[in-house]
């Protein structure tokens, strides 16, 4: 790998900081932004610690902006960037929308006016999301289920600008809808004023340093509160990417020069049902899951939405404390089977270093027990209300 200069954006986040820790390993230089107060974060702190990053490194200088204040960016460019790994973006399915779209649209769109006056950038990795491809069909819906997506599927990079969704599929979430215009706009600085971009799209995201996504449906197993699954379920397919392996291979694509304009899933191997994914959680730590044999997937998912809708109501008003997976928006997700391809990535020469999901989570749970989020007492908040971002 050959010396550079390397911006990363959302450098205290989940990928970001994982991302910065690998570059600093291979002796780079790290440019390190997030919005203020996140490098001190004491819950960040923690975090940092564990995972053995450390901000003090020589090669690593930190500059705190937020990506919204287009007046405040120039710094980030004060020394020829050659790399920008941007990972930024509010990822929180209970964000309000004028939230997630000042973030994550016009933030990038902030970064990107710059990132194109940069001539001494080389490669932009720009962090996606699998979510962009919609919420499939079910045999039910008398589709075709159960293809895998891959990059040709209907997405951003193919898609007409105007167009908003995918073709064929809808999207299930607001998170979602400002990925895919988050998106698009980076292809069309791509395609309009030449950016040497490259996407990388991760499936759903776990590891050290989370508890959202799969680390919030461990946390929510642990504390009991999910104590069966519907036996139908089995029916069902869920995909995975360790934050090792996205990070990983954004330092593969990087160093490779046919990845410009190029876009890549990335998730492990592991085709695994719902149903059985649920229960090997469980016994990680050490909870009881029953099947209910009577119960639909698709016939609970009105009523697992309702009750989020409720305890979000709750939280707001009366400060019922909330485990944060507990929303309308994950709650949507149940009931459909996402199987995305990694054909791609792997062809591409990227060897992943947990294809399986099962290694990936036992060491995940190792790392939880180890901080202290295994204890009952333990409950994380919505990431835009802990960062205070309006």
């Amino acid at each position: 790998m050959t010396r550079r200069v390397n911006l990363v954006t959302g450098a205290c986040g989940f990928a970001g900081s994982l991302m910065v820790r690998k570059l600093l390993e291979g002796g780079q230089k790290v440019i390190a932004t997030d919005v203020p107060g996140a490098f001190d974060h004491p819950k960040r702190k923690m975090i940092f610690e564990n995972i053995g990053l450390d901000f003090s490194d020589p090669n690593c200088e930190v500059v705190p902006v937020n990506l919204t204040e287009r007046d405040n960016l120039d710094k980030l460019f004060a020394r020829p960037v050659t790399h920008i790994f941007h990972t930024a973006s509010l990822y929180d399915y209970s964000a309000p929308m004028e939230i997630l779209r000042k973030v994550n649209v016009e933030g990038t769109t902030n970064l990107l006016d710059l990132a194109v006056q940069n001539k001494s950038l080389e490669r932009f990795v720009h962090w996606s999301t699998c979510g962009v491809f919609g919420k499939p069909y079910t045999s039910r819906d008398g589709k075709l289920c159960n293809i895998p997506f891959t990059e040709e599927n209907s997405s951003p990079k193919n898609a007409p600008f105007e167009q908003d969704e995918p073709t064929g599929t809808h999207l299930v979430n607001d998170y979602s809808v400002t990925k895919w215009k988050q998106e698009q706009i980076a292809w069309r600085y791509h395609r309009e004023q030449g950016l040497p971009l490259t996407v990388i799209r991760p499936g759903p995201l776990y590891g050290p340093g989370s508890d959202y996504g799969h680390g919030g449906i461990l946390l929510t197993i642990n504390k009991g509160l999910v104590p069966f699954v519907p036996t139908d379920s089995k029916n069902y397919i869920t995909t995975s990417v360790h934050v090792e392996d996205i990070a990983g291979f954004a330092l593969f694509i990087a160093d490779e020069d046919f990845g410009v304009g190029e876009d890549y899933n990335v998730v492990d191997d592991a085709v695994i049902s719902f149903y059985e994914f649920m229960h090997y959680l469980a016994l990680l730590v050490g909870r009881r899951m029953y099947d209910i044999p009577l119960i639909y997937l698709r016939g609970a998912r009105p009523f697992m939405v309702w009750a989020a809708k409720l305890w979000c109501k709750l939280e707001d008003k009366f400060n019922v404390p909330r485990i944060r997976v507990f929303e309308p928006s994950s709650a949507t997700y149940m009931s459909s089977s996402y199987w995305i391809s990694n054909r791609k990535s792997k062809e591409a020469g990227y060897v992943y270093r947990y294809p399986d999901v099962r290694e990936g989570m036992r060491d995940t749970v190792d790392w939880f027990r180890r901080v202290g989020w295994l204890d009952h007492s333990y409950n994380p908040k919505a990431a835009w209300k802990e960062y205070g971002i309006s």
